[in-house]
This record gives C-alpha cells, sequence and structure tokens, in this order.
C-alpha cells in the first residue's frame, strides 16, 4: 500500500453540469451556441468517462479512495500524511494547493484531449486516460518521486497573509479596464508605474499568464521568482519593467491608491489594499507544494 494515512479525490464539476443545474442555467446554456455547447458536452463526457475508469481501476486495485465533489471541498481536513487526488485540470489542482496547504498532492487531467479547443493539456497535472492504470499501479507500489514546488506568499504591512500562489500573484486595480499606480522598489531602486497591474510568478507559473503577458519561462528550480508590470504608460521613463527576484529579497510595491487586489493563482478569494500599504512579496520557503510524481511523466513545466 502507499504510504499515505488517506486518500481523497477532489472531482472537478463540469461546465455542463453546471448549465444543467437549474432552469436558469438551462436558459443560459441555450444561449449559447451550437459549436461550445458539443465542446461542453464532450468534455463533460470525457471527465464521466475518466472519473468511471478511475474508480473501476481503483477498485480492481483494492486502493481506498474517498471521491468528494470540488463544491464540497470544505467537509475534509486532510493531514500532512493524506494524499489529495485533483481530478479535473490545472484550476483543479490549484483550488488544491490552496485549500489543503500541507497535504500532498496528485493531478490527474480528467479532460486530456490534445486537439484544439478540445479538452485540456493540463501544465500542473501527471496523470491522465493515457497513463492512468500505469501510474495508480506505481502509486500502489510506492513507485513514486515527491517533488517540491515553491509558492509565493505576500506580506502586507508586515504581517504574513495565509495565502499562497502556486502559479502566480497579481496586484492592481479591482476594475480590470482601469489603471493602477503602484510604486515598486527591486534592489533599492524605485520605480513609479501607471499601469494594468504587476503580476509576480514561480518557475511554475513563468510558463502560464506571466509568458502569455510577454515574460520570459524559466525553470521551477532556480531559487528565485520573476514579475513583470503589465502594459505600463510608455510615456513614464521607466529603468525596469520586469525582472527576476532571489529568495534572498523581497518585491515591495506600494499603491497609491484605494480599492486595489491582491489576487492568488486567479481565484476570486482576494486581499483588498488601500493607499500607502506596503505589500511584500517573496518565496514561501517553508510551504512548498508536496507533489507527486512518476519517473515516466516529469512535467515540461520543469
Amino acid at each position: 500500500m502507499p504510504d499515505f494515512k488517506n486518500i481523497y479525490c477532489i472531482i472537478k464539476r463540469s461546465e455542463w453540469d453546471y448549465y444543467q443545474s437549474n432552469n436558469s442555467r438551462v436558459a443560459m446554456y441555450n444561449r449559447v451556441n451550437r459549436i461550445n455547447q458539443d465542446k461542453l458536452k464532450a468534455s463533460h463526457e470525457n471527465q464521466s468517462r475518466f472519473i468511471s475508469d478511475l474508480k473501476t481501476e481503483t477498485e480492481k486495485l483494492d486502493l481506498q479512495i474517498e471521491y468528494i465533489q470540488e463544491n464540497e471541498m470544505d467537509r475534509i481536513l486532510p493531514q500532512a500524511d493524506d494524499l489529495v487526488i485533483s481530478c479535473g485540470g490545472d484550476g483543479t489542482f490549484l483550488s488544491c494547493a490552496q485549500k489543503y496547504q500541507d497535504s500532498i498532492l496528485l493531478g490527474m487531467n480528467s479532460d486530456y484531449n490534445l486537439k484544439a479547443g478540445y479538452g485540456s493539456f493540463g501544465a500542473l497535472t501527471t496523470t491522465n486516460r493515457t497513463n492512468l492504470k500505469r501510474h495508480l499501479i506505481k502509486l500502489l507500489e510506492g513507485k513514486y518521486q515527491i517533488d517540491y514546488w515553491s509558492r509565493l506568499q505576500v506580506k502586507v504591512n508586515g504581517k504574513v497573509i495565509d495565502q499562497y500562489a502556486v502559479n502566480d500573484i497579481y496586484f492592481g486595480h479591482n476594475i480590470a479596464y482601469k489603471t493602477a499606480d503602484i510604486t515598486v522598489y527591486q534592489s533599492g531602486i524605485e520605480q513609479d508605474f501607471n499601469c494594468s497591474g504587476i503580476l509576480c510568478c514561480t518557475g511554475m507559473g513563468s510558463h502560464a499568464w506571466h509568458y502569455n503577458a510577454g515574460g520570459s519561462p524559466f525553470s521551477n528550480e532556480l531559487d528565485a521568482f520573476g514579475f513583470r508590470v503589465l502594459f505600463p504608460n510608455l510615456k513614464i521613463p521607466t529603468k525596469f519593467s520586469s525582472g527576476i527576484v532571489s529568495s534572498r529579497h523581497d518585491l515591495i510595491m506600494i499603491p497609491q491608491r484605494d480599492n486595489y487586489i491582491i489576487s492568488f493563482d486567479s481565484k476570486s478569494d482576494v486581499i483588498q489594499t488601500v493607499l500607502g500599504d506596503e505589500i511584500r512579496i517573496s518565496l514561501a520557503r517553508d510551504r512548498a507544494v508536496r507533489v507527486v510524481l512518476f519517473d515516466d511523466a516529469r512535467l515540461s513545466n520543469k
């Protein structure tokens, strides 16, 4: 048996299930164009098959797993020696990483599909329909590694916020179309920005939003984090607009107005700031995510 006291599996609620949950949402679904309706239904069916296969294979192996729907995550309190399997995509994995900060995680992509516009690739997951049986056997036999992924932490006016980010932290205006005025201190250099916010990322996160915003990816094994100022006002001379910050240093940001937010991994549970707050971003050295990896499924982001 694997070296875990308990194994829990968090199952993502498909978008199709969401739209079918009540009459008003069915009406919303009916307004979606036919192509996207077909994609949502195909994604739901793909996920349903994966979950059915997962339950069948774990029963064959006598692997004891408690299954929990994503909207019922609050009813369990996994401990440090428990395994939490996220069964969904990257969003489900990130939800589990935030909710169960002390447990070991295994990411499963229940809607794996490389066809453009269908399913997902799952950058943070290692197990999908192509290797499910093999990975469950390896899990049962203890043939896996525990990897440690850096997370970001925030201090507001010297107080550590008990939320951590696997991918990235965004700081900016709470209304997306409004710009933010932020003073940034990097390695003792001060710079004022009028911009669309500031994005800080781990090596893992550098392949996601940071990359799509024009940043360069870097290894998750680098003992540092990156940041990028989003759409800075080009009329203001700047000494820097992006960079890499070592684990020995913080990135300091001071909002010059009220109503700015700090968002962790793009989740809606944000922190509000006010004019003059001091926000410090750093690597959370003692809060790394412990992740189960298999030798035949190393992540490309590594």
